[in-house]
């Protein structure tokens, strides 16, 4: 008969076995996907983070410090993941440490708010839903996509629109902040 104490010891094993597989190749932390466009030191775009991107018409990606005061470009600021896809990362952990290849090609989808800003003035803000995927490297948002390597911005038939860049997110959400009170709320 198997003591309580063996049962125990036997059950904590076979978690530590099944959560920690060495070596882990999970998605989030893949060296294939480190250079990627929304992709950083520790991976893919966590469910809690918040990300601030540009894009416009352009021959090259832009460097901009903070959003600018004038020009015509899209902002396209991604929410943190809804409740349940959050949930769902817990399952995307667990399989990611047997194959992350599943992941990588579904990718995951949050919500988005996007400010279409035309020389200098802001539409309302759209409420809609993007998708990072790392296989093939795109970000999918309503309309358009962007590749995760070059970070070229096209529409869905492939006519380029331009590029994109991540922006510091505390600076632009406060300008998102005061054109949305300038603009009539968000």
């Amino acid at each position: 008969m198997i003591s309580v104490f063996g049962l125990r010891l036997a059950v904590a094993l076979l978690w530590l076995v099944l959560l920690v597989p060495a070596p882990s190749f999970g998605q989030v932390n893949s060296e294939a996907y480190r250079d990627y466009f929304l992709v950083g030191r520790f991976g893919e775009v966590c469910t809690m983070c918040e990300v601030t991107v540009l894009c416009e018409a352009a021959v090259q990606p832009p460097t901009y410090e903070a959003i600018p005061g004038g020009g015509t470009f899209t902002i396209y600021h991604l929410q943190t993941r809804t409740f349940w896809s959050q949930i769902a990362t817990i399952w995307e952990w667990f399989i990611s440490n047997f194959s992350a290849d599943s992941l990588a090609e579904q990718g995951h989808a949050r919500p988005v708010h996007i400010y279409s800003v035309t020389a200098g003035q802001w539409s309302p803000v759209q409420m809609d839903e993007v998708r990072l995927v790392l296989d093939p490297g795109v970000v999918y948002f309503p309309g358009s996509k962007v590749d995760r390597i070059s970070r070229q911005w096209t529409d869905n038939d492939g006519q380029v629109l331009g590029f994109c860049q991540r922006l510091p997110l505390w600076d632009a959400l406060e300008v998102i902040g005061q054109r949305s009170v300038e603009e009539g709320g968000a």
